[in-house]
Parts: C-alpha cells; structure tokens; sequence
C-alpha cells in the first residue's frame, strides 16, 4: 500500500492510502484508495456531520457527510473506493490523487487536503503485426503493418522458418516491405521434400527508450516456385542381342520383341532438392526407376517416349520423342488342303497360304516346311522344307510333295517359321477311295484296281442277289450255289539241280487268309521269269502248298501265282 500525507495543518493531517492492478490485455489500471485524518493530543473531537470525499483522475471516487470522531490516531472517513483508469496507447499513465476533510467543530479541523499526481507502472503495448499476405511464393514480396501503439515505438523483424532464424530488419515504424528473394536459399533448404513451408514473424517492439515492449507473432505460408528439375537428354537403345542381331542396329525398335533401355543424362534438382526417380510412359505401359538407366522391356505399336524426371518435392521435367518401330506379328497359316492326284492316286499335291510378318520377309528369316506319318503311327518323319511363293508378306505353295500310299491315312503338321517364333496347323491325308476308277485292262469300284479285270471293294450283287461276303467267307463270291475265293501271291525263290536240266523250288505256302469251312478245290494260273510250272502239292483249310520248276538255275526266280478256291457253304 502507498500514501499520500498533508503536513501539519494547527496540528491535524490528512492522508489517502492507495493501491493499484493493472489489466494488461484492457490497457487499464483499478485504484483502490482510503482516507485517513488525525489531530494532535489536545483531545478528541467530534460532530455530527462534516464534508469529506476522494478524488482519483479528477473524478469523485467517495464523498463523506455523515458524523465522526477523531483523536490523535489516524482514523479513516468514509469507504474504501476504487476506480478503474484507462492508460495511454503506449501503455503509460498519470493519474492524480486528492483527499479533503473539513468541520467547523473546531479550526484545527478545517479545509484538510492533499494531492498528488501518481505515475502508475506502465502496461506493456506491444505492436500487432499483420501482413498484406499470409501465404506468399518465396522470392516475391509481402508488407508487414506494425500497428503499433504509439508512435515513440520501433520495432524489429525475426523471422523462424523450420530450423532457420534470423532478423529480417530493424528499426520498422509502421510498416516494412519484405522481399523474399535474399532470404529464399535459405528457406528453400529448409523444406527439399515439399512445396510449401510454413514458419513465424515475430515483431518485436521497443519503447522510446529502447526497451522491449513486447512481441506478437504471424504465421506465414511459403511456396516453392520456379524449382523444377532439369535434364539434359535422353537416349533409347534395343539391348535385346538376339534382335540387334537381326536389325543390325540397336536403334531399330522390334514390336513386342526388343528390349528397350531408356538412359536419361544431365538430371539436376533445383533449389536443395534431389532427384528422386525416373519415370518412362510408352502408351498405356509407366516403369519408375531411381536409376537414369531405365531398362522399360518390349513396346507395342509406335508412339510417343515421354521421359520425366521427379525432384524430392514432386516437381518434374518432362522430355518426349516419337519412336517408329518395326511392325511385327507371327507367321499365320490361313490355309491348308491336302489331295491325291484324281482323289486316287499316290501322288499328293498340298497347297497352303498364309502371311510372315514384312520385315521377315525383306530379312529373309522365313521358312516353311511340313513332316507326316501314317495316322497308326507315333513316329514322325523328318521335316520336308519347301520353297513358298511370297508377296510383301504373304505366301502361298501349291506343288506335288511325292507319293503316299492310297491305302493308308496320314498325319500332316505343316510349320511356317520366322527368326523368333513357328507357327504349326495339322492337316489330314485320308486313303484314297475312288467310286470308279479304270487303268489298262482293269476297272476299279471304290478303289484303285489292283487283281482282276474288275476289282471291287464292298458288297457285290448279281442279278439282285449279293456276292457272299463276311467276316467267315471273306473276298469271296456266290455263283450257282458256289464261293469263290480269290486271290494271288507273288514273290522270288532259289531253285536247285533235280534230274539234269531241271530245277525246281522249296515248298511255297499260299494263305486264304482265313479258315474256310471245307477244304476247297484250287486253280492256278502261273508266271515266272523262265520256262517253268507249278504244282500244288497239298490243299486245307487255310491254304495251299506248290512247288515250282523251271530250268532257270538262277537264285532269283521271279513268280507270280493267280488263284481260285472253290467251296460249298
């Protein structure tokens, strides 16, 4: 507590006793005062009213007419008051405190007073800083507004941005124009992953007398711009060997078969970031590298190579180029036919066509070839490599590829071939079965006439009766109640000396082919390459044995026997 205390007035003073707080954020000051009187020792005086009040900033705080005593120990008049004072903008304030007592019951105690101008403690006022923009690129130039408080204050500029601070300036009275760029380095080497930072302008103000007032603070955004990264180049290059080989240049792009490096030079980031990753766009196909030797694998059609670089933060820079491959595609067979010369014959012609992707044709790396075995069997033979008639990329083939034989069925496969792949299509060759065929002498029904004048393959019928045929009697015919069966048998036999002049052969066995029911009588017609004969030694159910004599002594006798058995049912 303080006070303010009169001098001796015929013996009585007077005095108020005061205290004070202060509201910082209201600039203002509450004073609490009392009043206080006492007389000397002459004794006690007293009255039923006197005038008495406080004043605190020139206004009435407490005022007093009731009645008193008072003696020679200070006694208080009237109620403790407050009243609450506004300081000045800077904070400061002056704030005059008066007293008064008087009375008429006696002179000692009359017109009392007391005054005095109290300086109270001043409130700190510091500036409030504002910005006509809170987010900005770094670089440009922003206005910092102090709103200062009295125009005795000065200020200075810090400024806090990630592990970065420093004063920007000093001595600022209103307002102060920050550009950027001599600060953005060392802003930019504070956020190399992102582009945007956020930090602190603190403005601190200083009194009159170059004390601290205090400080208030404004958050700021910042923005990278005009840092994207750079390269010099790129280049592309087929590291696929084996298509090298073919195209005789690693810049020659196959379709679906090169193998495509990418090799980016000259890649820098701006601004303290780094260069994070490499990415390759060709159509709808992206691979991502951290490398600047990005292998990207085979492409498609041609189209454009666009080439970006991405920096830490996420900027990028970004290259293109055209690249015209080579068209490729596998070889196609769209057709294939096989055929007998008439449908009867062994001789085969196949005919095929198809197409070879162009620039295996203008490389010569095309082929076609075929390879067959009889459908019975699991054995192929080795591949037949004919000679194709091409256009562009289309070929056709159209010739006789041998004999097969009529009685049997085959398996084709027929491959068409380029540098990097085959392409293979089956194809049936099925026995020759002419309706109706005819060569020297002989006529043929459902097949190619090989015994006889005619020779039939299926049933035969004579006048609307069927030629006997079936699984017991086979190949045989019905005439006036008799089988006939027939056939005939070839072949070459050694002979030896028997009586002088004559030769004849070891034992031939001739086969029905099948048991017959009774053992038929047999007919014979003969050849051979020498004067000779035959003679049938024995006959059963199942064959018959001859002999054969001629005067040739040669160990190569040729013979050929037609035979008919003749049997009841």
């Amino acid at each position: 507590m303080s006070e303010i205390v009169s001098a001796l007035q015929n013996g009585s003073q007077i005095k108020v006793v005061y205290s004070y707080t202060q509201n910082i954020s209201a600039n203002t000051s509450t004073i609490t005062a009392s009043l206080y009187v006492h007389r000397d020792s002459y004794g006690p005086s007293y009255a039923d009213s006197c005038t008495a009040y406080i004043n605190i900033n020139g206004a009435r705080a407490m005022t007093y007419t009731a009645g008193f005593t008072i003696g020679s120990s200070w006694i208080q008049i009237g109620s403790t008051v407050t009243a609450t004072v506004v300081h000045n903008a800077d904070g400061t304030k002056i704030v005059n405190i008066a007293g008064f007592f008087s009375s008429s019951v006696t002179s000692k105690l009359e017109n009392l007073s007391v005054s005095q101008n109290i300086t109270l403690t001043t409130i700190p006022r510091a500036s409030q800083i504002t910005a006509s923009s809170g987010s900005f690129n770094i670089g440009s130039s922003i206005t910092i507004y102090t709103n200062r408080r009295s125009i005795s204050f000065t200020h200075a500029l810090n400024l806090y941005f990630g592990g970065y601070a420093t004063t920007i300036t000093y001595d600022i009275t209103d307002s102060y124009v920050w550009n950027t760029s001599g600060w953005a380095s060392a802003m930019y080497q504070q956020i190399p992953n992102t582009n945007t930072g956020t930090g602190t302008l603190r403005l601190i103000t200083y009194d009159a007398g170059g004390s601290v007032v205090g400080y208030t603070e404004l958050g700021i955004t910042a923005h990278v711009v005009n840092s994207n990264p750079s390269f010099t180049n790129f280049s592309y290059a087929d590291v696929d060997s084996n298509t090298v080989a073919l195209t005789g240049d690693s810049s020659q792009i196959v379709q679906t078969k090169s193998n495509l490096r990418v090799t980016v030079t000259g890649a820098a980031a701006q601004n303290y970031a780094t260069v994070s990753s490499y990415r390759i766009q060709y159509g709808s196909k992206t691979v991502t590298s951290s490398s600047n030797v990005i292998s990207f694998g085979t492409v498609p059609a041609s189209d454009s190579l666009i080439v970006t670089v991405v920096d830490s933060r996420g900027n990028t820079a970004q290259q293109s180029a055209a690249i015209s491959t080579i068209p490729y595609s596998p070889p196609v067979i769209s057709s294939v036919s096989l055929s007998r010369v008439n449908n009867i014959e062994a001789g085969t012609v196949l005919e095929c066509a198809g197409t070879y992707a162009a620039y295996m044709v203008m490389k010569s790396q095309y082929s076609l070839k075929y390879r067959y075995k009889t459908t019975s069997s699991s054995t192929w033979s080795n591949y037949v490599t004919v000679t194709p008639t091409v256009s562009g990329g289309d070929f056709s083939f159209n010739a006789s590829i041998g004999n097969f034989n009529i009685n049997s069925s085959f398996n084709f496969e027929i491959v068409a071939s380029d540098y990097y792949t085959s392409t293979t299509q089956p194809a049936l060759l099925p026995t020759a079965k002419p309706v109706f065929s005819i060569r020297d002498g002989q006529i043929g029904i459902n097949k190619i006439p090989e015994n006889g004048a005619l020779d039939v393959s299926g049933d035969v019928y004579i006048s609307g009766s069927k030629a006997y045929n079936d699984g017991y009697h086979p190949s045989a015919d019905t005439v006036g109640g008799l089988h006939i069966l027939r056939g005939a048998a070839s072949g070459t036999t050694a002979t030896q000396t028997a009586y002088g002049s004559i030769y004849y052969s070891a034992d031939i066995n001739i086969s029905f082919g099948t048991t017959l029911p009774v053992v038929p009588y047999v007919l014979t017609s003969f050849n051979t390459n020498g004067f000779g004969y035959c003679v049938i030694k024995s006959t059963s159910t199942t064959g018959f044995t001859v002999k054969i004599t001629n005067e040739v002594t040669s160990s190569g006798v040729n013979w050929g026997i037609h035979w008919l058995a003749i049997y009841g049912s």
